[in-house]
């Protein structure tokens, strides 16, 4: 197998971490990359980077020392993202534009960086990791959800430019697993969403109790069922991963019917 050049955002921890360490196994050409190099030093990857998907400049300088390693780039796996949680209302609109830096315009930065290499050589695979919270919104989320419908949208528009150029898009939309991801969020939002003098205290104690009996994926497991999409030639455009059968069911439902499931 030609081992594939494959640049993963995001491998601090949790996901993106533990794909770069089966990606690594499988004979892939990883390149990690995270804010804090200090926190990938022990991940298993050929190349490691710093580099902030919120930063131009940070990008630049990663894809130029690829090219200069390895002229070419196979594979993008935008993975880099975190969440705050908040009711519409309370939710801090500098907080918010911070996470969409991240969750959304990051995605797009990270496209636009690779996608004039992938087109001088008519192939390669663009993933984005969107969240199953792309398909269902739920209560004192929207934020969040809000930027993971965008990146739906993202990736299919962008399916439909680059197809032409040998470029394949996909989005993964995982339910919960079971990473750093969820003590993020309890660091980002946990203290707003104790606030008893909030009008909405009931759904956040609702969603602080349903987060401690949550049932989460297995990380291991999440990565194992990407790279089986990954290595399909023809990639689809949307693919769930770690999806309790529930919400597959919960999307389709009729909105009444799912909003009064989502507020049980």
């Amino acid at each position: 197998m030609e081992r594939k050049v494959t640049l993963i955002t995001g491998c601090s921890s949790g996901l993106g971490r533990r794909l770069c360490i089966l990606l690594a196994e499988k004979g892939y050409l990883v390149v990690a990359t995270a804010r804090d190099i200090s926190k990938i030093e022990e991940v298993p990857a050929n190349i490691k980077l710093e580099m902030d998907v919120t930063d131009e400049k940070s990008i630049k300088n990663a894809m130029e020392t690829v090219i200069r390693q390895y002229g070419r780039i196979d594979i993008l796996i935008n993975n880099a993202g975190y969440s705050v949680r908040s009711a519409i209302e309370e939710i801090d609109l500098k907080e918010m534009s911070k996470m969409f830096e991240v969750n959304v315009y990051g995605v797009i930065r990270m496209i636009q960086a690779v996608a004039p290499y992938m087109r001088k050589q008519n192939s390669g695979k663009i993933i984005n990791i969107g969240s199953i919270s792309g398909k269902l919104t739920s209560y004192v989320n929207g934020s969040y959800c809000a930027s993971k419908h965008a990146i739906e949208a993202i990736s299919d528009a962008a399916r439909m430019e680059l197809q032409s150029f040998g470029i394949q898009v996909s989005v993964i939309e995982p339910g919960a697993i079971n990473t750093e991801f969820f003590n993020t969020l309890s660091i980002n939002s946990d203290e707003k969403m104790k606030n008893s003098k909030s009008p909405y205290i009931g759904l956040y104690q609702k969603d602080l109790n349903y987060r401690k009996k949550q049932k989460r994926a297995d990380a291991r497991k999440a990565a194992e069922d990407i790279y089986k999409r990954l290595k399909k030639k023809k990639l689809k455009a949307r693919y769930k991963i770690a999806v309790p059968p529930i919400f597959n069911l919960m999307i389709i439902l009729p909105d009444v019917v799912r909003e009064k499931m989502m507020l049980k």
